[in-house]
């Protein structure tokens, strides 16, 4: 495998904190060749790839292949699903990560409406979040993952960005916020530009992706709220140590 055949970074999280906006601001960029595939979901596939000796020609076919462009994808388990990490490190150890932010608290409420809408969850919100920590051992691939269930689990940003930093080191990461994305793109792509050494991008038009509504209700309530944030809470000082990025609780349903 050729230095130019590898992914230059990856967009590894996290889920529902506007990963989908940031890649379709990526690709406007004449200088970043994305994955065709949003979500390629390669290294985090546990049952098509021998990691023993994996082939990684079924990635590399997602580009288009031009030698001066940076490669890039955004797979946003990546960060929660840690298995991924060493699988990474083999494949590229200069490998840059750009991370979406979102408070864990509206990111967990978000994740559990796109299941709804999807068919991937029957619970009440108030179930959901109680009893996903029992479904997570019980559904999942590895101990303590899973893909649906993990309302609460992929809300631990800190202790993923710490696994993700025992392997590469934090300068390779861009810690991004959803709100500042939303408010004013431009100047985050101008931090991911600086960050990924590229030109700056064109002004863009504001994209608001993944947007979507449930029958099940418009507002969490106090109660589940106040029972995230109080989960939560030791993990975003933690956060904020180790990132210098504070969350504080949003209004975005998407």
């Amino acid at each position: 495998m050729s230095v130019e055949q590898r992914l230059s970074f990856l967009v590894a999280g996290a889920q529902k904190c506007g990963t989908t906006a940031l890649d379709g601001y990526l690709r406007l960029h004449p200088q970043l060749d994305m994955a065709q595939t949003k979500e390629t979901h390669f290294f985090d596939d546990e049952v098509a790839v021998d990691w023993r000796a994996p082939d990684y020609s079924p990635l590399h076919a997602q580009f288009l292949g031009r030698p001066d462009q940076l490669r890039g994808e955004a797979t946003p388990i990546t960060l929660y699903w840690t298995p991924a990490h060493y699988r990474l490190l083999r494949y590229n150890p200069d490998l840059r990560f750009i991370v979406m932010l979102r408070h864990p608290t509206d990111r967990a409420w978000s994740h559990w409406r796109m299941n709804i809408r999807r068919d991937l969850d029957t619970l009440p919100f108030s179930e959901a979040i109680r009893s996903g920590r029992t479904r997570v051992l019980e559904d999942g691939e590895h101990a303590g993952l899973a893909r649906h269930s993990s309302y609460i689990e992929r809300g631990y940003f800190a202790r993923q960005i710490a696994s993700l930093a025992t392997l590469f080191p934090l300068r390779n990461m861009l810690f991004l916020r959803q709100s500042d994305l939303l408010s004013d793109p431009d100047a985050v792509l101008a931090r991911v530009a600086s960050f990924l050494d590229i030109a700056s991008f064109p002004s863009v038009d504001h994209l608001r992706l993944n947007v979507g509504d449930t029958p099940e209700g418009s507002a969490m309530s106090i109660e589940d709220a106040d029972y995230l944030d109080g989960l939560f809470a030791e993990g975003l000082n933690y956060l904020e140590r180790l990132t210098g990025v504070r969350l504080e609780r949003d209004s975005t349903e998407s």
